[in-house]
């Protein structure tokens, strides 16, 4: 344990050069982090994103992290205590400017120094006042494209498999390796017959209160395209029996807020270890364009570092360009859109540049809620495909064909 008091010295010595909250210079940005919302961004009246500047917290955290290898109790560990310094500052942050420590309803210190909170007018002018403060941006509405269909549900029936598994190269067994893959979705029905849960309550969360077992159905049938046990029901994924950590970041009927989602990559990011993968098929901002210095950036900037992500193009069969967070282009960050099964662009899917791979997400039956089954349609679909590949092959993935559509060639990505 040297390593770790020696880094919490260096990391307690940093920050308490920015504790005193108006020693530190450095100019603070005004207005929201994402700039203009449109008309169809759902403002949520009152709640902001507070990101605290790096210097001091978040840069001195990281460069001071020790190399936890596999053993993923002691990273875990680490964080927490990490935790406990971080949120003096920041609570200390938010109650110099009035902001009462009841209003704030999630608190950030892995992939960003922040918080989340309800706002007075008057408080937001207060932070944006203190040169400790990065960026203030109001939270907004989250929810699943409402495009995926349920088709049906039978449970325990004999196992098959999918052209969204055999378009990918096939099935795997993933059951042996220590990396995960994190589901920030719906949570993950925590008991079905089909899928390899980590259920350890220090790992398994939700940020939308409640337990991570799924009651919508979204985020099992995500788990069971990406590690579906190889067995003999129901289906089998692309890294079959993979550990898939549920992360709740959706209620019930498939919404969220930002603050929520983002608050679930932070604590991915206080607990993954390099090769695990996180799966976000989750639905895009809207229309809102790709901003590079939003809380939302920066928390994909900060998985980016350590683990590969898989997101969703979306599905409005519009430019991924204008969507956030599918826009974003970074090292380990893929953007997924979605083929049928006879490899044609499906009609739903984003397109564009900022597309990564291109993987079957039309009619895919996957493990469902309670134990089923059921087939649903979505880049949702596409993107834990590719989620399944990044855990087997711990790279990006193989080019397996192409498919062309409105001018544009994307690669059909394969383990």
């Amino acid at each position: 344990m040297k390593f770790l008091n020696h880094s919490f010295r260096v990391l307690v010595t940093l920050i308490g050069t920015c504790v005193f909250l108006y020693s530190c210079t450095e100019t603070v940005e005004l207005g929201t982090a994402d700039g203009q919302l449109n008309k169809g961004e759902s403002i949520i009246p009152g709640e902001y994103i507070v990101t605290l500047k790096e210097e001091g917290t978040t840069s001195a955290s990281r460069t001071s992290e020790p190399n936890f290898g596999t053993d993923r109790n002691a990273k875990s560990r680490y964080s927490s205590q990490k935790r406990g310094i971080l949120q003096r500052h920041v609570t200390s942050v938010a109650r110099i400017a009035g902001v009462s420590e009841k209003n704030i309803s999630q608190v950030y210190t892995s992939v960003i120094v922040g918080f989340a909170a309800k706002m007075s007018d008057k408080e937001v002018k207060a932070l944006r006042a203190n040169p400790s403060v990065l960026s203030i941006e109001p939270n907004t509405t989250l929810s699943i494209s409402q495009l995926e269909v349920t088709k049906g549900t039978n449970v325990n029936a004999a196992q098959s498999s999918t052209c969204a598994i055999s378009n990918a190269g096939g099935s795997v067994s993933g059951a042996g390796k220590s990396a995960w893959i994190w589901i920030a979705d719906t949570g993950i029905d925590l008991d079905h017959p089909d899928l390899n849960v980590v259920t350890n309550t220090r790992y398994a969360k939700s940020f939308v209160g409640g337990s991570p077992d799924d009651c919508d159905g979204h985020g099992t049938h995500v788990a069971g395209i990406a590690a579906a046990i190889n067995n003999s029901i129901g289906v089998v994924g692309v890294s079959a029996g993979a550990p898939v950590v549920p992360i709740r970041v959706l209620g019930c009927k498939g919404t969220g807020s930002t603050a929520g989602i983002i608050a679930g990559m932070d604590h991915i990011a206080a607990n993954d270890l390099a090769g695990d993968v996180v799966n976000m098929s989750l639905g895009s901002r809207f229309r809102t364009g790709c901003p590079s210095n939003g809380a939302y950036r920066r928390a994909l900037e900060r998985l980016n570092d350590q683990s590969w992500v898989a997101l969703a193009a979306g599905n409005s069969s519009d430019d991924t360009a204008f969507y956030d967070p599918g826009c974003q282009n970074l090292s380990r960050v893929f953007t997924v859109a979605s083929m049928t099964c006879g490899k044609g662009f499906s009609s739903f899917s984003n397109f564009g540049s900022p597309v990564d791979y291109i993987a079957t997400g039309s009619s895919v039956r996957s493990t469902y809620k309670n134990g089923g089954y059921a087939t649903l349609s979505g880049t949702s679909m596409a993107s834990p495909v590719i989620a399944g590949i990044l855990h087997q092959r711990n790279a990006a993935p193989r080019a397996c064909g192409t498919v062309t559509s409105r001018g544009r060639v994307y690669t059909v990505g394969c383990r």
